[in-house]
């Protein structure tokens, strides 16, 4: 089956059309993550959680090496200023994933993240917690970033794979193969978020949040039923893209799913992207429109970054590696850029084994953080 007949089905319904168990259906799915081909099923479940308690009793503030990311030494660390092994003990603020992260610097990759907010990051929303710049002046753009030790003199590559949460075990595939400096996105209807959070984090990986907005063929094509429309308006818009944020925590910006409508309106668009950016967060653009006006009209407000190739819009191995080869090319002409995909079994296998191949070409995989520029 193409990727095109993929794109026609909703979100969260397996081979045989049932629904994953406290899943949302989060639109018809070019991030659709695993679900098989021949289904086609109308409406869209959803499910709600009680986002009644207050975030000073929920949350555990983290000592500061755990907030920046940096809860063990990894691509961020100067080597000139440390030798062997270091020992980090987390202040609580990590989940199964032990008690003392002990960290060989010679080895980039291994590093893991913080899966709980900094309380001075979030404030309490209608929804849940909300990100917010901290009154010092961090943003979680700083503060949950993967560290890096990349350089603007390297051909640099982020690679964002969206679809993460939608189910159990399709997420931990994808977190598990894939190298801590691909960047994951989260669809906010997914199966236990919170869940692939803790699972992400942990295995080194910095989040997006997936953001539904409208598509041309909108209501037909239907991302879900908070999804951000022209014809809503500014409150309306504003208040589900709050409903969304809330969804998780510890992720460095949103990026739009479909959209093609909504991201070509400037007077809807605007006021979206001021409201991402007063959070401290950035936008991706995930390259699907040639009309998204995103990256004209959020210029020194929001940091907004696009997407220069999707990976998987025909999903054959061919077709992917052909894309990752265009994307290695434009690195070395450029020196960096940016690919988008969805976490279908297939693109995860195909970036694996080009990020396997990635330094040996010169090529390093960065988080998507590492190609934003910093205010200043």
């Amino acid at each position: 089956m193409s990727a095109d007949e993929d794109l026609t089905k909703p979100l969260g319904v397996d081979d045989r059309g049932h629904r994953f168990r406290g899943a949302a259906l989060f639109g018809i799915a070019a991030f659709g993550l695993f679900v098989a081909a021949g289904a086609s099923v109308s409406g869209y479940l959803w499910l709600t959680r009680d986002q009644g308690s207050d975030i000073a009793g929920s949350l555990q503030t983290l000592d500061t090496t755990t907030l920046t990311g940096s809860t063990a030494a990894g691509d961020g660390i100067d080597a000139d200023t440390i030798s062997g092994l270091i020992e980090i003990t987390p202040d609580g603020g990590l989940r199964d994933i032990g008690d003392v992260i002990i960290h060989d610097p010679s080895d980039g990759g291994a590093i893991r993240l913080a899966a709980l907010p900094d309380i001075d990051l979030v404030e309490e929303g209608p929804y849940g917690p909300l990100p917010r710049v901290s009154t010092s002046g961090m943003r979680p753009l700083e503060a949950y970033a993967r560290p890096t030790s990349a350089t603007a003199h390297s051909d640099r590559i982020a690679i964002v794979i969206g679809g993460i949460g939608i189910n159990a075990r399709g997420t931990s595939d994808a977190i598990r193969d894939l190298p801590g400096t691909v960047t994951l996105a989260l669809a906010p209807y997914g199966e236990a978020i919170e869940d692939a959070v803790y699972e992400a984090r942990g295995a080194g990986h910095e989040l997006l949040l997936q953001v539904p907005l409208e598509p041309f063929n909108y209501p037909d094509t239907d991302p879900g039923p908070h999804t951000l429309t022209r014809d809503a308006g500014e409150a309306t818009n504003i208040d589900r893209l709050h409903w969304l944020l809330a969804r998780a925590t510890n992720y460095i910006g949103v990026m739009n799913y479909l959209g093609a409508r909504f991201t070509s309106d400037a007077e809807a668009l605007s006021p979206v992207l001021a409201e991402i950016g007063r959070r401290g967060l950035l936008y991706l653009d995930d390259g699907s429109s040639g009309r998204s006006l995103a990256d004209t009209d959020a210029r020194g407000r929001t940091p907004v970054v696009r997407a220069d190739v999707i990976l998987d819009a025909d999903l054959s191995a061919a077709a992917i590696d052909a894309r990752l080869d265009q994307l290695q090319a434009l690195a070395r002409k450029r020196g960096w850029a940016i690919a988008t995909g969805s976490a279908f079994p297939l693109t995860v296998e195909r970036v694996r084994a080009f990020a396997d191949r990635a330094r040996d070409r010169g090529i390093q995989i960065v988080p998507l953080s590492a190609l934003v520029a910093r205010p200043g």
